[in-house]
């Protein structure tokens, strides 16, 4: 078959999304199938055919699109909320971008979010089959992020943003022939709070090549000297719905108990100022050390003692799965589909989304009891390493590939 992979988003870039795509890649490949992928680039000047290089600039359609967009909701929607106009004119970019590469060529088109999604639902050939993997809720992550600017939940669940994301997501996922939800939490929020059906979704945990990384994880790398201390490894993008800085206070207290500690911080994005300014201002200048955007995870976490992420939503994190087959303790929080991904105690520990007290405790104990580091290592690794097959996902996936190719025509 010929498949394309699409997202709205753009790649390369650093996190889940990426890794998802080019692992699903790799194992559709190695089952003999061909393999595109669509999406914007990463500096959002474009759009490309990633690893064909096939590109088309922005600039080419942006000035006709935004002239009949700004007419229309002049005349039609006045005051309109301007992330709202400025959604809807990126959205007709993408999908007039996705128009110009020929999608009629594929048997199937595999999108990885709901924007995207909704974009080939209108554009598609009646052969085509459309599939979409949704790696997480547009509507809560905008929600977490006006949180994290004093806007109270309640508050922001009756404004028009809500509700305009909410159609985004319902329509994303009730046009395609079929929908995969890496957790059973993120089916039950479209289920729940966006109409959406449970028998239009399937859960397919997340999978990766774990033989590549059991390699990666012994290449050479340049990383700070520990000094004999032990490492706590926090590798995720610098935003807001990661927690960093419930992190951050719980090391202020961690270093009140314990000094025989460091934790690298590995990733970049839009909060890196504020986190550094937040780690000089707790004077942890010598606990805390900024990697910025890493490459060689798997060396990381192969030199670290414990892996920590504390967000206030996730879907199916990439991180934790590296962790586990790493054989790493994870002090982790219990935001989104964690849950279903760590069991308390036996391959993990859980603490309240948000609550630094917790996760200190969590953190104190890990480094305090070394046969409890070493057992939730252990049984992660083995978890990790049964679990997380991409052989396994990709069998699925195809699975659900055949099913999409029986709808197509209806």
């Amino acid at each position: 078959m010929r498949i394309l992979l699409a997202t709205y988003w753009g790649l390369p870039s650093v996190g889940g999304l990426e890794k998802y795509v080019l692992q699903l890649k790799r194992g559709l490949e190695a089952w003999g199938h061909e393999v595109d992928i669509f999406c914007r680039m990463p500096d959002d000047t474009g759009f490309h055919i990633l690893n064909r290089g096939w590109g088309l600039a922005k600039s080419s359609i942006r000035p006709m699109i935004s002239a009949k967009a700004d007419t229309y909701f002049a005349n039609h929607l006045p005051g309109l909320d301007h992330e709202v106009e400025s959604m809807e004119i990126d959205k007709y970019c993408f999908e007039a971008a996705a128009a110009y590469f020929r999608p009629a060529t594929y048997d199937i088109i595999h999108t990885q979010d709901v924007i995207s999604a909704r974009a080939f639902a209108r554009i598609r050939h009646a052969h085509t089959a459309l599939v979409s993997t949704i790696h997480g809720c547009l509507s809560t992550e905008s929600l977490a992020r006006h949180q994290a600017d004093g806007v109270a939940n309640d508050v922001f669940r009756k404004t028009p943003l809500w509700y305009y994301y909410g159609l985004i997501e319902h329509f994303g996922i009730m046009q395609n022939h079929e929908t995969i939800m890496p957790t059973e939490w993120l089916k039950e929020i479209m289920t729940r709070d966006f109409r959406v059906p449970d028998d239009r979704m399937t859960t397919v945990p997340n999978g990766m090549d774990i033989e590549e990384f059991l390699l990666k994880m012994n290449a050479p790398a340049t990383m700070p000297d520990a000094g004999g201390k032990k490492v706590i490894l926090c590798s995720a993008r610098f935003d807001p719905v990661k927690g960093h800085f419930h992190l951050l206070r719980a090391l202020v207290r961690l270093k009140q108990a314990r000094n025989d500690w460091v934790c690298w911080l590995a990733g970049n994005g839009q909060l890196e100022g504020r986190i550094r300014e937040q780690a000089a201002a707790y004077g942890l200048h010598n606990e805390v050390v900024f990697l910025g955007n890493r490459e060689d995870i798997p060396a990381l976490l192969n030199k670290s003692d414990i892996f920590v992420l504390p967000s206030l939503q996730d879907n199916h994190p990439y991180a934790i799965m590296e962790a586990h087959v790493a054989g790493k303790a994870v002090v982790v929080s219990n935001a989104g589909g964690i849950p279903e991904m760590v069991a308390h105690e036996k391959t993990g520990l859980i603490f309240p989304a948000g609550n630094d007290q917790d996760l200190y405790g969590n953190l104190l104990a890990v480094l305090s009891e070394d046969d409890l580091r070493r057992r939730l290592g252990e049984q992660s690794k083995a978890f990790g390493l049964q679990h997380w097959s991409l052989p396994a996902m990709t069998e699925r996936i195809l699975a659900i590939y055949e099913r999409a190719l029986q709808k197509r025509w209806r």
